[in-house]
């Protein structure tokens, strides 16, 4: 069983990721020309999100993975009839959910504008109000086909979701911002929820297309499980998990509502602290949160591969895919945080018409931003273990721990003048290195898990110094000979990537037997291993 599950997880955690890598390659031709039209119009885009997010993550959040988790444990268990009553409870909680939510932020879009940017952002509330119905009920068919295994269904609608944000939000903010920037926001936030619907309507027709198959490719329980208690098993993983995925958008509503006026209360004007609200959280969160979508989608395979071996009672599976999990996050992690690091003014000033002023601001937060990418990584991978493992409360009370540091260490660093708003960005690296480094101590105690530190953090580490080294001088030397930020930017990462993985190979930081599992895995054997 170790090495199908093992299998499964790999492949459904690089269905997601890939999808997930062009989802954000488009996210960013969304909002980069966004940005450019909009400026500090942003504001009034940025402002929905925070309240949007929290919102939305009542339904998105813990009722996915709380699906994922039983339909696998009684999938694993042959309960076929037992996983289909799961999807249905699912759909009827959820629709429930998403009426109230859509319910809260239409008819409470003018007090929550007041709280942020003002009463022009009301409007962008009230046009984001119906995704919150739509992504609910998309939130059902996610967490069926994730507990299946079947990442293919969620992947084909997160494209469709991107595709159809930046056709439709683009040409919509172009058409109604002559009437002023909130115009051309709101715009931007139609065009979100039209492609929310456009999701909806894909992961649908993937189910209903692939509905025969899927009830076909397992064996029937001898005695279906009861339909009693489904609603119950149901919230009691998803009300931790919720409450868990709620802190960051929360700490979110902080940053909206603490950083300006912190930013003013030191003696800054409102165009100056605009600025610098607008340089972290659309040109530096956006670039940082990018290597995230890979180690989500390890997250969101982990949960089924594990709670599948928890109901098997098969310790020796658990910790075989915890561990090629954690491996593969800093395998993904150590080096995006190094990269990002080392070529922070190049990748922003590639990314954004930007001012010399706000570049220099921006690229600063990104440096010290780009440490929290390995704790973010960690973070991300050891959640979705610990929900698997039916430990889904632990993540909660450690990302608390983290939230409660970062909103004391904000208004405590961004008080001096000499921090002002470095204080938001190193805050938010130590809310994701204490819950990181607590989830990983409850794990190792918890599970009795052994991991290779050499191969795990050590390899990727220096692999990644490396790369960064490598990539920092092969853009300076480029743009010395061309003057083009764009190929020097461009060449420095291809430099680093190609440096990078050519030293993971070196130190053989991967076995024979995990390149097996990973999608052209056999071709990387060959080279490292020199076998045939």
């Amino acid at each position: 069983m170790a090495k199908n599950e093992k299998k499964s997880f790999v492949k459904g955690a690089f269905i997601l990721g890939a999808a997930g890598l062009i989802c954000k390659v488009i996210g960013a031709f969304f909002r980069i020309p966004l940005y450019n039209m909009l400026g500090d119009g942003m504001q009034y885009y940025e402002a929905v999100y925070p309240y949007y997010s929290t919102l939305l993550v009542i339904s998105s959040a813990g009722l996915p993975t709380a699906i994922s988790r039983m339909v696998a444990e009684r999938t694993a268990l042959g309960d076929i009839a037992g996983a289909k009553r799961v999807f249905r409870k699912s759909q009827v909680l959820l629709l429930a959910i998403g009426l109230v939510t859509t319910a809260l932020m239409y008819f409470g879009a003018d007090f929550l504008a007041r709280t942020t940017v003002g009463p022009l952002a009301a409007p962008s509330f009230r046009v984001m109000s119906p995704a919150l119905l739509i992504v609910s009920l998309m939130c059902s068919y996610r967490g069926y086909l994730q507990g299946l295994q079947q990442m293919t269904g969620t992947a084909m609608s997160q494209l469709a979701e991107q595709a159809g944000k930046l056709a439709i939000g683009l040409y919509l903010a172009s058409r109604w911002m002559g009437r002023g920037l909130e115009y051309g926001a709101m715009g931007a936030v139609a065009g979100v929820t039209l492609s929310e619907l456009l999701a909806l309507i894909v992961v649908g027709a993937f189910y209903l297309f692939r509905k025969r198959d899927l009830e076909l490719s397992a064996t029937a329980a001898d005695e279906p499980s009861s339909e009693r208690g489904i609603i119950r098993g149901l919230l009691a993983i998803a009300i931790p998990v919720t409450i868990g995925a709620s802190i960051m958008p929360i700490t979110g509503i902080a940053d909206a509502s603490l950083i300006k006026s912190t930013l003013l209360s030191i003696g800054f004007n409102e165009a100056e602290a605009s600025m610098r609200y607008v340089a972290l959280r659309s040109n530096v969160t956006n670039i940082i949160n990018m290597p995230a979508v890979l180690t989500i989608a390890l997250a969101m395979s982990l949960v089924p591969a594990i709670s599948a071996a928890r109901t098997a009672k098969d310790q020796k599976t658990i910790h075989t895919v915890s561990a090629m999990g954690i491996k593969l996050a800093m395998f993904i992690g150590i080096p995006c945080a190094v990269g990002l690091f080392a070529l922070s003014a190049p990748v922003i000033d590639l990314l954004y018409a930007i001012d010399a002023e706000r570049l220099s601001i921006a690229s600063a937060l990104m440096r010290t931003s780009a440490v929290g990418v390995i704790f973010l990584s960690l973070v991300q991978t050891l959640t979705g273990i610990l929900q698997g493992a039916g430990k889904q409360h632990i993540p909660v009370v450690n990302l608390f721990i983290g939230g409660v540091v970062k909103v004391v260490l904000m208004l405590t660093l961004m008080r001096n003048p000499h921090i002002e708003i470095q204080g938001a960005a190193i805050s938010t690296t130590a809310c994701y290195t204490v819950a990181g480094v607590l989830d990983a101590i409850y794990l190792i105690r918890y599970t009795k898990l052994k991991l290779n530190v050499l191969d795990t953090f050590i390899k990727p580490l220096v692999a990644s110094l490396i790369m960064g080294g490598a990539a920092y001088f092969s853009y300076e030397l480029l743009y010395q000979k061309l003057s083009s930020n764009t190929i020097a930017t461009a060449g420095a990462i291809l430099v680093g990537v190609a440096l990078y993985l050519v030293v993971v190979l070196w130190t053989r930081m991967f076995t024979e037997e995990d390149l097996a599992f990973i999608p052209g895995g056999s071709i990387l054997a060959r080279a490292q291993f020199g076998r045939r």
